[in-house]
């Protein structure tokens, strides 16, 4: 199938996207967090797609009463592969340090390699709450949100979803985390994001480097 062709299902709303595209979702409702999140990996699931999931959970157990919550039957799918889920600090910061080329370079292995497998796209969920607890190279996180939006030009996932819990998070870095995605989740619908600024127009803003 032509990559233009590829229409992609996020399950919490009616509308398809193309591929490539990053989006925020900024929430304050654990119930609707888990609606829009279970949705998103069950719809890639059914789409064959390989699915990666960096959830802000701490242990294998959490991360499986996570998915029953969710009401996601994920063993299958774990098994043979098509979905894996981490605990989000382990895959950003593996030795407690955020680099933003590691990640990056990790997330074009997760590509490559889910095409390789034969899966017809690749998605990704993440929710980085470590940026806001001092770990070393977190400072970097606005250059890391910038790159993604160069990365899906060339590896086009179906989609990125960053989480953000609006009750973790300063108002500044939350203003920052819209600036960074051009789509955001809003009560289950996919909007254009009226705030967000191309990596262009924030280097001419910045005497060419992003802030």
């Amino acid at each position: 199938m032509e990559a233009a062709e590829y229409k992609v299902n996020f399950g919490f709303t009616k509308e398809t996207f193309p591929l490539g595209t990053h989006m925020c979702y900024i929430y304050n409702d654990d119930a609707e967090r888990k609606m829009v999140i279970g949705k998103y990996l069950e719809s890639g699931l059914s789409a064959n797609e390989k699915v990666l999931a960096l959830l802000d959970v701490e242990t294998e157990a959490e991360i499986d009463n996570y998915l029953q919550e969710i009401g996601l039957a994920a063993d299958e799918h774990r098994k043979r592969g098509q979905l894996v889920i981490k605990n989000q600090r382990e895959t950003y910061c593996p030795d407690g340090r955020f680099e933003t080329q590691r990640m990056i370079e990790n997330l074009k292995r997760i590509y490559r390699h889910g095409m390789e497998e034969g899966y017809t796209a690749v998605r990704a969920t993440g929710e980085p709450s470590w940026i806001h607890h001092g770990v070393p190279g977190s400072e970097h996180w606005r250059d890391y949100e910038a790159e993604l939006n160069r990365l899906v030009l060339d590896y086009p996932y179906s989609g990125l979803l960053c989480g953000f819990d609006a009750r973790k998070y300063s108002g500044t870095l939350l203003y920052d985390v819209l600036s960074f995605h051009p789509l955001m989740v809003v009560r289950g619908e996919v909007l254009r994001n009226p705030y967000y600024i191309s990596s262009d127009e924030l280097r001419s803003k910045d005497g060419g480097k992003l802030p």
